[in-house]
């Protein structure tokens, strides 16, 4: 056997362990992922926009963490010169829904109240940006 033919093939041999190696490294990363996927919290609410006291419009579901604004990046885009780019955020942590603001220019309302700080939500709840107001929802 010659030198090349022996050089050819330690050659295949190296790429055929590296593809192992890196087959392995995808499984394990895969496997671990789907270990972790359940435990991720999923919707459990809904906002449900308010055109009138009793007209309700779109529903969005919540996600873990929905933000609100005027910009389109937003999980809910509010289209409305009174609403901040980046106005406000829901989260849901420990089983509750919090309503934040994000220090927006006119301010983050739940039922009718400015809020200051992080506040809990409850079913219900009417949050106010801009002119658009939504109304929880909790589904348990």
């Amino acid at each position: 056997m010659s030198i090349e033919v022996l050089v050819f093939l330690l050659r295949v041999l190296a790429g055929l362990s590296l593809l192992a190696f890196l087959f392995a490294l995808f499984y394990i990363i895969l496997r671990s992922a789907r270990q972790f996927a359940p435990q991720l919290p999923t919707a459990r609410g809904f906002l449900v926009q308010q055109l009138s006291a009793d007209t309700s419009g779109e529903r969005f579901a919540l996600q873990p963490i929905t933000t609100l604004g005027r910009s389109s990046t937003n999980t809910i885009s509010v289209n409305d010169d009174f609403a901040s780019a980046k106005h406000a955020q829901i989260v849901r942590e420990n089983g509750q829904w919090w309503l934040e603001d994000r220090n927006s220019r006119n301010g983050t309302r739940l039922n009718d109240d400015l809020i200051a700080r992080r506040t809990v939500l409850a079913d219900g709840d009417i949050i106010g940006i801009g002119r658009y107001k939504f109304r929880l929802e909790v589904v348990e």
